[in-house]
């Protein structure tokens, strides 16, 4: 048998995690956004992550995938030549 978590199964726990995290996102998607903004909210979200480590892979991930697309100082050529520790001290 699974340990519970005052009271609620693990099992429980997470569904109910998952259940508010598809809640989130369908009042996001009621904004109409497109890719881009996705792409930013993803973005903006894991620079919210409290594991420094996932942030950071995460940032990269992103970064590598849609660096031109969704970072103004990269579209308006603007020289920032470190901007994830500029992102992270902004932020942090």
């Amino acid at each position: 048998m699974e340990s519970s978590l005052y009271g609620q199964l693990n099992s429980e726990k997470l569904a109910d995690d998952k259940k508010v995290a598809q809640q989130i996102v369908s009042e996001i998607n009621k904004f109409g956004i497109n890719d881009r903004q996705r792409w930013i909210i993803m973005h903006l979200l894991s620079l919210e992550l409290e594991n420094v480590q996932d942030m950071r892979d995460m940032v990269e991930f992103i970064k590598s995938k849609k660096d031109k697309e969704i970072f103004i100082s990269k579209l308006y050529d603007a020289d920032e030549s470190d901007w994830l520790e500029q992102e992270v001290s902004t932020n942090g």
